[in-house]
């Protein structure tokens, strides 16, 4: 059965989601025609993660076939996300896309040598941000939507799993020890 959902992200901070390193040494937020985005793949992750905790706590059913391509898995996680292999995964996200006027700021902070653990001499770190509010003082919102095809007489079983994965969401990105990619309760309907 084929659901449609629209995906409402509304940011509390600052965000940061690496798109690499510019000429000057800046790491740069992602984007797509000069606008910041959250991309599908990333935002896949997330749910799927958050999915798998729920069905391992809720139901105790744990991946058995996650390591090995041959075979196929019939977990909930690896039926509705797929998996290694020929497993093809029954749920389309997009990129979340904001129709707002971003700003980007430039936030500093000092490298670390996480094997020796103290910071390392000399080397600021600067990082491109997307502010949490656009140009005109409101919270930045990001929008887009999730196709999913669930098997056939469980579809309300993994909506209600699916549903509260992405709900559970608290963070996109990098930074959230600086406190950067904190959202709001993310809305999901039906579209």
């Amino acid at each position: 059965m084929k659901k449609v959902y629209d995906v409402k992200v509304k940011l509390l901070s600052p965000m940061h989601i690496n798109g690499g390193v510019s000429a000057d040494g800046k790491r740069i937020t992602v984007k797509s025609d000069n606008k910041p985005y959250i991309p599908a793949t990333l935002f896949k992750g997330l749910v799927r993660n958050n999915f798998e905790m729920l069905i391992n706590t809720y139901r105790n059913e744990k991946c058995n076939g996650k390591e090995s391509a041959e075979k196929p898995c019939r977990c909930m996680t690896c039926t509705l996300f797929g998996k290694a292999g020929f497993q093809k995964s029954r749920i389309i996200f997009d990129n979340l896309e904001s129709n707002q006027e971003l700003k980007t700021d430039i936030r500093t902070n000092v490298s670390v040598n996480r094997y020796l653990r103290k910071a390392n001499d000399g080397a600021l770190v600067f990082s491109e941000v997307v502010s949490n509010f656009d140009s005109n003082g409101n919270n930045v919102v990001f929008t887009g939507q999730i196709t999913a095809y669930y098997p056939v007489g469980q579809n309300e079983e993994y909506e209600k799993f699916l549903k509260a994965a992405i709900q559970n969401i608290n963070c996109i990105g990098l930074g959230k020890s600086r406190g950067l990619g904190f959202v709001d309760d993310i809305e999901v309907e039906e579209a």
